[in-house]
């Protein structure tokens, strides 16, 4: 998809009905304490309405959310007000997780909510105007957090011993099958801290992939394609970067910094620039 230029400014946002669906549900849900407790003075009505109405301000605040990018720059709305950047303002991007945000000189920032529809097109659109910021020789850190990664990895080790000393302590189960599967799961949360990308490094013009034990060399010629993924899930979007290979390979990861968009536009200017 061509995304340098656009016929006309091209407004992300949730869908109105989304948000009025949203609200009279909440208005719903303020009716039950009422209906259960059967008195407005009761201190448990009160603080049941006024834990609905926290959740009713945080929901309003994130769908009513919205970025503009037209030719000539890009704009993000809050309850609080709108913040604007010409393309040519922009100095530097920053973010973590699956956000960006990008600054100006002066201090001014846009943040564009990952949440947004359309959100992989934002991305999209953000290094086609300025691929200059996500310069793959610019010296950028491209790492997962260590701290994150030592976690899962501890959790998982738990649950290993937790799953074997059930699994050998006979006074604690009649049936093994549960232990065995606890132990199996926990093995395979392990494992995937071995096969799991930690880190990207540019070696020259070929990239590395490395993981917990080994890495992956690749030049660009051996590269398809780069994409951002997005998945829906129940608590939101998941987005994951997925590097296919000629070799019919794909390798895919989440989590790594500085944050998931940024990495993302300095693979992709990567191989196009070094597979032209």
């Amino acid at each position: 998809m061509q995304t340098a230029l656009l016929n006309e400014p091209r407004t992300y946002r949730y869908p109105t009905v989304r948000l009025v669906l949203l609200i009279l549900l909440l208005v719903l849900l303020g009716t039950v304490p009422f209906m259960i407790l059967g008195s407005m003075q009761s201190v448990y009505t009160l603080i049941s309405w006024m834990f609905i109405g926290l959740i009713m301000v945080i929901a309003i605040y994130s769908l009513t959310r919205s970025t503009t990018i037209s030719n000539d720059g890009i704009s993000s709305r809050t309850l609080f007000g709108e913040r604007s950047l010409h393309w040519s303002e922009i100095d530097s991007v920053s973010g973590r997780g699956n956000g960006i945000k990008l600054h100006s000189r002066d201090g001014d920032t846009v943040v564009p909510s990952p949440q947004l529809p359309g959100y992989p097109e934002v991305i999209e659109i953000i290094g086609a105007k300025r691929p200059d910021l996500f310069n793959p020789t610019g010296g950028r850190a491209m790492t997962r957090n260590w701290f994150g990664s030592l976690l899962f990895l501890v959790i998982g080790a738990i649950s290993v011993g937790a799953g074997l000393y059930l699994y050998f302590d006979p006074s604690e189960t009649e049936s093994p099958m549960p232990l065995i599967f606890l132990a199996v799961v926990a093995l395979a949360f392990v494992m995937s801290i071995f096969t799991s990308v930690l880190a990207l490094d540019f070696e020259g013009p070929a990239l590395t992939v490395r993981y917990l034990v080994g890495r992956t060399t690749l030049s660009p010629d051996e590269v398809r394609s780069v994409v951002f993924g997005v998945t829906q899930t129940r608590n939101g979007k998941s987005y994951n970067v997925h590097i296919f290979t000629t070799r019919g390979r794909t390798i895919s990861f989440s989590g790594i910094g500085p944050s998931l968009p940024i990495v993302y536009l300095v693979l992709k200017n990567w191989h196009q620039a070094r597979a032209r």
